[in-house]
């Protein structure tokens, strides 16, 4: 990037790019039909209109980046680009001024502050209560049982978020109302940010009466969580006490803990849907997945009930971080997931000073909008993307792929600081769950391969329900 100077605007570089105007827009309102009713079809035809696609969100101007090294551009240069835009503004007003939603200069103090509790070391105290719960979840469940998979999956990564950073059992009542709650939480949300209008979000529909009583719920138990730590209740090494240290004030850990829960379980919870998903239809992939888990992790963790649990602190028959990093092929399950569906895969940008990107003059409020999604569907960057193939993850093959083309926790200051924390989790659950049961598509009117994308705040499988089978 060229420096900018006092009379003129920063720009990218020198390499040449393609700029376009997206085809298809629409009198007044523009593209907002094809990327709200279509999305996913729509982003990926924007590559081969142009390396920055133009469009129009009603009467705004919006820039589509379309190649890896832009998008890289964008996220790292914090001078001119800083969160913002239209789907982001229609968040914080919920957010506050959590993690995920401050400016730059606010985020780099807050990251400083929440850091340690994402540490190595710190995944020592997490991984006890991730076994705990996936595999009390897994023993739960009954042979030939058809169950609503992205229910389950919520549930799990709810109580695993909840319980790590409120250093809380498994009876705690706070754990188990915020997993009850959170998929209309979730959903309410999806469809605040989507919703034109802030009034359609006020109107006494059933769902937004339920998104209501998610969010007074949610107040509820983090309200109390702070209150609770500040007379010296809890445990002495959760995130909660980490920013109860630093000094942060209620609203600052209100707010911290909200973005954790939003951003965290459903992300987690839609990828985890999607690999038991791709699992269940590639018996021999979940045979091969199976047959590792139990060759790394101790039969207990297949045999265990719910209310056998592991005293807290100590890791379940000794398992050890090192053994999830032997769960390769699991591991490049979830890494093929979060490639074909991105949890985050749909963020915009503001400009905050001008600046020239792609060869286009950028005036400051201008939104730049970025998709994991785009990137990971690109034929020249993975070749025939619309196949699951756990494969292109392999040593060889992933040495291949080009540089800043795999972006599912975005990447720069402001790359998701729990990436390790939801690899780690999602890894176990497939792992364990895939050693315990089969899962197989149920007989039905659709095609198993034709489960619905649904694009909201994540790539929802909906609707997804698998049969499980007992593995011997």
């Amino acid at each position: 990037m060229t420096a900018p100077t006092a009379s003129t605007t920063a720009t990218t570089t020198t390499t040449t790019h393609r700029t376009a105007r997206a085809a298809g827009a629409l009198p007044l309102v523009g593209h907002v039909p094809a990327l709200f009713r279509h999305p996913l079809p729509f982003l990926r035809s924007l590559a081969d209109q142009g390396d920055l696609v133009e469009l129009r969100l009603g009467p705004q101007r919006a820039m589509m980046v379309c190649t890896p090294d832009l998008f890289h551009h964008v996220l790292t240069d914090t001078r001119h680009f800083d969160k913002g835009g239209p789907l982001f503004d229609k968040l914080r007003w919920f957010l506050g001024d959590g993690l995920g939603s401050t400016p730059h200069d606010v985020h780099r103090r807050q990251r400083r502050q929440l850091q340690p509790a994402f540490r190595p070391e710190a995944f020592t105290r997490y991984l006890p209560v991730m076994l705990e719960e996936v595999t009390a979840t897994a023993a739960g469940w009954a042979d030939g049982r058809v169950i609503a998979v992205e229910d389950h999956a919520y549930r799990l990564i709810a109580r695993i978020i909840t319980r790590t950073m409120f250093s809380a059992d498994r009876s705690s009542t706070a754990v188990a109302r915020i997993a009850a709650v959170y998929p209309d939480f979730h959903h309410g949300i999806g469809r605040q940010m989507r919703s034109p209008s802030r009034l359609f979000d006020r109107l006494p529909t059933r769902a937004n009466r339920r998104f209501r009583q998610a969010c007074r719920t949610v107040n509820e138990v983090v309200d109390g969580a702070i209150e609770g730590r500040r007379r010296g209740d809890g445990g002495d090494h959760d995130l909660l006490t980490l920013m109860v240290g630093e000094g942060l004030t209620d609203r600052e850990m209100r707010d911290q803990i909200v973005t954790m829960l939003t951003g965290g379980i459903g992300t987690s919870a839609s990828a985890l849907g999607w690999a038991l998903h791709f699992l269940s239809l590639d018996e021999e992939l979940a045979d091969a997945v199976a047959r590792e888990a139990r060759a790394i992790l101790p039969a207990r963790l297949r045999q265990a009930v719910p209310g056998s649990a592991t005293p807290a602190g100590a890791i379940p028959a000794g398992v050890t971080l090192a053994d999830v990093t032997r769960l390769d092929l699991a591991r490049r399950v979830v890494a093929e997931t979060l490639r074909f569906y991105p949890s985050a895969w749909f963020y915009s940008r503001t400009v905050t000073e001008p600046v020239e990107l792609a060869g286009e003059h950028l005036r400051p409020g201008t939104a730049v909008l970025l998709s994991p999604y785009l990137l990971h569907h690109r034929p020249d960057l993975y070749p025939d993307p619309e196949r699951f193939d756990v494969d292109r993850w392999s040593p060889a093959r992933a040495a291949e792929l080009p540089r800043r083309a795999y972006v599912p926790f975005g990447t720069g200051s402001r790359k998701c600081i729990g990436d390790v924390y939801s690899l780690t989790e999602l890894t176990l659950a497939v792992a364990v769950i895939t050693s315990r049961w089969r899962l197989e598509p149920p007989p039905g009117p659709l095609p198993a391969h034709l489960v619905e994308p649904r694009p909201w705040t994540v790539i929802h499988p909906a609707p997804l329900r698998l049969r499980l089978r007992s593995r011997p």
